[in-house]
């Protein structure tokens, strides 16, 4: 539990003092899709969500990025078994802009609701957690409209959770560039 609460203070800590910098500061919503890889693909379709991320400028070319959403996952098609699996992330990282592309490291932790339904064992909900990392690509429209790619990774359970995800949404700016 102390290291949750140290993790969460330094996080508080460097966005507190992201704000103190010179850059934008824009909050970002959107829609997923995302693509299950390894193990994950083994039991999952494609899966469809939505995210908020806020960016907190830093310097002219970069950002921190907080980032939350959901992901929901159908089971692959079974006789006796239906399933379901969502990815709920929360993800600290930095974006490098380089004109309109940019880059976006990530590391955090999810949570991994599941729930099954067979004729043999019943009903079943579980929530699993695990440490997450991403990492994204991307280009930005006007300074408002983000495209990006990207792999997320995690484990739970002893299965890794991978993903490749596509992304689009728009960017409202919070306030304009401090001088």
């Amino acid at each position: 539990m102390k290291k949750i609460y140290a993790a969460l203070l330094t996080t508080v800590i460097f966005c507190a003092g992201s704000f103190a910098q010179k850059g934008n500061n824009f909050i970002g919503v959107g829609g997923d899709l995302s693509l299950p890889t390894g193990q994950f693909a083994t039991y999952y379709r494609a899966g469809m969500g939505g995210y908020i991320k806020g960016l907190f400028g830093v310097g002219k070319s970069g950002q921190v990025t907080l980032t939350t959403g959901y992901s929901s996952f159908k089971g692959v098609a079974n006789d006796d078994v239906t399933r379901t699996a969502g990815i709920l992330p929360l993800l600290i990282g930095y974006r490098a802009n380089f004109n309109r592309f940019f880059v976006e490291p990530q590391i955090g932790y999810a949570l991994y609701p599941y729930k099954m339904n067979s004729f043999e064992d019943g009903y079943e909900t579980l929530t699993g957690n695990a440490f997450n990392w991403a990492a994204g690509i991307g280009y930005v429209f006007n300074n408002r409209i983000e495209v990006s790619a990207r792999y997320q990774n995690g484990s739970n359970g002893g299965t890794t959770v991978g993903l490749f995800g596509l992304r689009i949404g728009y960017n409202i700016s919070l306030a304009t560039s401090k001088k």
